[in-house]
């Protein structure tokens, strides 16, 4: 099977995870709905329904923590607060995002990475993002006794638990395509499992690029 690869690097990046409880966190690596806004401005239209898998893994250098002012509505005193919030933010993250789909979807999409229609960003838009790569890479399913991963990555759920020993991960609901016939701006949402980068999968099959070795998670 032939997938779209792709490299992305950023100097900086948050993604706010919809569902914090306090302050700011961010999910580790940018989810599915992040990566198919980014394809879409770079085409410089809408989605229009087309579906296709991504797999995305990531690494970055550190994790620091910024503070901003945040202001926000006093119910009991009725009247406007200003508070420090504690930002998280993902410093010199790099991507490699794999695609999988009707092929001339995944063409029109190589070709409007090269010549986006517009500045492409990953988060915030202080700094635009660089791709590093595009390209076509033919994936097999592989059977393996170890394996020790390179990049930190977001299994879908179905692909982590056909593992044959279950790696400590974090379980993470994502975001990815907005609902048909909705008329609020809403998405699915994806179960996934979050592998840091070192983690070693012992034993199961696995699709993986047909040069170089490089597990791919769709």
């Amino acid at each position: 099977m032939k997938a779209l690869r792709f490299e992305l690097f950023t100097p900086t990046g948050i993604f706010k995870a919809p569902f914090s409880l306090k302050g700011i966190e961010t999910y580790p690596l940018p989810p599915y709905s992040t990566i198919i806004g980014l394809l879409y401005t770079a085409i410089g239209r809408k989605w229009q329904g087309e579906e296709f898998q991504i797999s995305i893994q990531g690494r970055y250098q550190a994790l620091f923590r910024d503070y901003v002012r945040f202001r926000k509505y006093n119910v009991d005193k009725k009247k406007l607060e200003v508070v420090p919030i504690e930002v998280p933010i993902l410093y010199q993250l790099e991507l490699i995002v794999h695609l999988y789909g009707e092929y001339e979807l995944l063409r029109e999409f190589a070709e409007a990475l090269k010549k986006p229609q517009t500045y492409l960003y990953l988060s915030g838009g202080e700094y635009a993002v660089k791709i590093r790569r595009i390209d076509f890479v033919e994936l097999e399913e592989r059977k393996v006794e170890e394996l020790k991963l390179e990049w930190s990555a977001f299994l879908p759920k179905d692909r982590y638990i056909n593992l044959s020993t279950y790696p400590s991960g974090i379980f993470y609901l994502l975001p990815t395509f907005l609902k048909r016939n909705s008329s609020l701006r809403e998405h699915e949402w994806m179960e996934v499992y979050y592998l840091q980068k070192g983690t070693v999968v012992e034993e199961g099959e696995i699709l993986m690029e047909k040069e170089g070795g490089l597990p791919v998670w769709l």
